[in-house]
């Protein structure tokens, strides 16, 4: 039976499944990383009217599963919020010869480390920081689904390269240790305990000399999916909190830690009612948002209508990841 039920999930429940005849109107430039690793592509979007002498930042955005790079950047609509703000867009794609479902494979082991999956991301970002001379010390990283959920390992093992993340109906880093449970996962959450997951990840960058201090995220999760838990939305968070309390001073002693909130904005017309959580550290910065979105179910919120897995009504992602962000250089 849970061989029957992985099946269908591989094709169906982690999926954001886009129309393949979505033409999408902005240019990119197209890159190809060829490697150990074998061999995807990636787009990239050089905002409009950015000064040649500008040292842009970069923001990394990761598509969900059967779903290429325009389309995920027409439904988010990032390349508006990059000409408006002046960012650089990456855009990583998946190769079906490593996922017939163009999934990133997050329940992997292997890609829950400094390689595999994350070492090809990793390193087509260091292509495009060189190329277009953008700014290394400002790097974002945004995703949706398994997307997301190759975020929320980047955030852990190279939390060096980035300076806030922004994670929508994605899973837990290290949320299941065999990926032989993964349908359970799916469903009903990481069979990984949070503490567990979060020591592993703040292990994952020890040799790291440069590591930061903290791991802002920002998430969102759609309380009326049918297949991804919202549990995974609070482990998300629980997983985030107790990493950022290894990188503020390599103990695990709350440091990090000042007040949280929660706050219920009703629906109206145009937006799903919903509740923000937010975590507030040491130094008065709000450090995570969580969103958990009444009636909305899996997909981007706030996204282009009549496009499968957006959802036009909000909050709008975009506009709170693209602020969230700014809070950390963007």
């Amino acid at each position: 039976m849970k061989t029957k039920i992985s099946l269908i999930l591989s094709s169906a429940l982690l999926a954001l499944t886009f129309s393949s005849t979505v033409i999408a109107a902005d240019v990119f430039e197209s890159g190809k990383y060829d490697g150990i690793f074998g061999t995807r592509n990636y787009k990239v979007y050089i905002p409009k009217g950015i000064a040649k002498n500008t040292k842009a930042p970069v923001v990394v955005m990761l598509h969900g599963c059967e779903q290429d790079a325009a389309e995920f950047a027409q439904g988010t609509r990032i390349t508006q919020w990059a000409d408006k703000e002046k960012f650089i867009v990456l855009l990583p794609e998946q190769n079906k010869a490593y996922n017939p479902y163009k999934c990133w494979n997050w329940v992997l082991p292997v890609n829950n480390t400094r390689s595999g999956e994350t070492q090809v991301i990793i390193e087509m970002l260091d292509v495009v920081l060189e190329k277009y001379n953008a700014d290394k010390d400002r790097v974002f990283a945004a995703g949706m689904s398994a997307g997301a959920s190759m975020v929320n390992i980047l955030g852990n093992c190279y939390p060096e390269r980035f300076k806030a993340l922004a994670s929508h109906d994605g899973t837990q880093y290290f949320s299941s240790a065999t990926a032989m449970d993964f349908a359970d996962v799916v469903l009903y959450g990481p069979s990984v305990p949070a503490p567990t997951a979060a020591q592993t990840g703040y292990n994952c960058s020890m040799f790291v000399t440069n590591r930061p201090t903290q791991m802002p995220i920002i998430i969102f999760h759609g309380m009326n999916s049918p297949y991804m838990s919202p549990a995974h939305a609070y482990q998300v968070e629980s997983e985030f909190k107790i990493l950022n309390d290894y990188l503020d001073n390599g103990a695990r002693d709350t440091s990090y830690f000042l007040e949280k909130d929660v706050k219920f904005i009703p629906g109206s017309a145009g937006t799903y009612g919903y509740n923000k959580y937010t975590t507030t550290n040491h130094k008065h910065v709000v450090l995570f948002e969580r969103y958990m979105i009444n009636d909305l179910s899996h997909a981007w919120s706030g996204g282009v209508a009549n496009l499968p897995y957006n959802d036009p009504k909000g909050p709008d992602a975009s506009a709170l990841i693209i602020n969230f962000f700014k809070t950390f250089g963007l």
